[in-house]
């Protein structure tokens, strides 16, 4: 009887979890639209091609008025939904936050991470008014794209670039 609960007891908690996100409550964005006119979601709180944090993106994107299909996309690309994910030049969390960015933060929070990512992403496409400026911006920084009059000439950026794009217009 003791073997049977402890494989039985894993068992229920992964169904329970799976259950419990599967049909968690939704948001819906029916009539929502952003003042840059950029198109949004609408519907439930999931979002094609979100594999986590549903809840959490929408929350800011609609806050900072920022499509969730590109913070998806954005964090598809920077950590592919890994919320301990750090890179080599010390970028951290989903979205990838360089310390300047996170500071009063724990940039592994995923509410945080979210919420700071997508308000300094909604900044950069307010201030470009384009989304491939404020994704270079994004990846290269800010005096990158300034110094070079556009998209850096950097090929890592260029790419992120074009995947960030291309990955957003397949979950419009």
């Amino acid at each position: 009887m003791k073997r049977r609960c402890l494989i039985l007891i894993p068992l229920f908690m992964s169904v329970f979890l799976l259950s419990s996100f599967a049909h968690s409550a939704g948001r819906d964005y029916s009539g929502w639209s952003s003042s840059q006119g950029w198109p949004l979601s609408s519907g439930t709180s999931k979002v094609k091609g979100c594999l986590r944090y549903c809840e959490t993106i929408n929350k800011y994107a609609k806050h900072y008025q920022v499509p969730p299909e590109l913070v998806i996309a954005v964090i598809t690309q920077e950590s592919r939904f890994e919320a301990r994910a750090q890179s080599p030049k010390g970028a951290k969390g989903l979205m990838q936050l360089m310390d300047m960015n996170s500071v009063g933060i724990d940039p592994f929070d995923v509410d945080s991470n979210v919420g700071r990512g997508t308000a300094l992403l909604a900044r950069l496409l307010n201030q470009y008014d384009d989304v491939r400026l404020a994704l270079a911006a994004y990846n290269a920084g800010e005096g990158n794209v300034r110094k070079y009059g556009g998209i850096p000439p950097f090929k890592e950026t260029q790419h992120y670039v074009s995947r960030v794009v291309a990955h957003y217009e397949q979950l419009k």
